[in-house]
């Protein structure tokens, strides 16, 4: 082989070996280069799912104090709208109750009411009824007298001048209608003031009566 030949040889073996060690190069870049794609991508997708994760949350978050203030904006009005009611109710409740009293009729159903009460929860001592003006002397009679003088007292193996049954009665002008009825320390009060006393019971009973007929109301 002359000196061309092994020149060619030797520069082909180089140019191989470039070429191979260029070929090893490029796929190991192109390696690396894959990795680090792969890589970012990850992190990409890493990194958009806790986007979404976290704009889901603000969202969720969004809507619930939405339904926060959507709530608290309905109670404030149902609030606004009870007070309304009760405000408008309690002065016509006022005014109905001594509507009955000043009527003959519901005021006997009245004092009827109260004296069958007071038979049943008041111990078996004299009693004294406080009653406002409107209760004639002649119904007081009629209503007293309907009463069995047993039931104002109970059955003694001997009499005792403390029972007696005729209550004393009494005008107290204080009381708007209605009476009051005691024996001993307990009392009995059916006045206007004393039905109108627990106000919060009555004002809850208000509000469910008309939730009530607000819900059966047609639509």
């Amino acid at each position: 082989m002359n000196l061309d030949a092994r020149e060619r040889a030797l520069l082909k073996l180089v140019q191989d070996e470039r070429e191979r060690a260029c070929r090893a190069l490029l796929s190991e870049a192109s390696q690396r280069a894959q990795a680090i794609r792969q890589t970012a991508y990850r992190r990409e997708r890493a990194a958009l799912h806790q986007r979404i994760v976290a704009e889901r949350a603000r969202a969720e978050e969004l809507v619930r104090a939405a339904a926060a203030q959507r709530a608290t904006a309905e109670r404030r009005l149902a609030e606004q709208t009870d007070a309304q009611l009760l405000a408008a109710a309690w002065p016509q409740l006022r005014a109905q109750l001594q509507e009955r009293w000043a009527q003959a009729p519901t005021r006997r159903l009245w004092v009827q009411r109260a004296l069958e009460q007071a038979r049943h929860r008041l111990p078996p001592r004299a009693w004294s009824i406080r009653y406002a003006a409107g209760w004639t002397g002649d119904e007081q009679e009629a209503a007293l007298s309907a009463l069995d003088p047993t039931s104002l007292r109970e059955p003694a193996p001997r009499p005792d001048p403390a029972l007696r049954p005729e209550p004393d009665r009494r005008l107290d002008e204080g009381l708007t209608a209605g009476l009051v009825v005691t024996a001993d320390q307990a009392v009995l009060d059916m006045s206007l003031e004393g039905l109108l006393r627990d106000r919060a019971w009555i004002e809850a009973r208000l509000l469910a009566l008309a939730k009530h007929k607000s819900t059966r109301s047609p639509r």
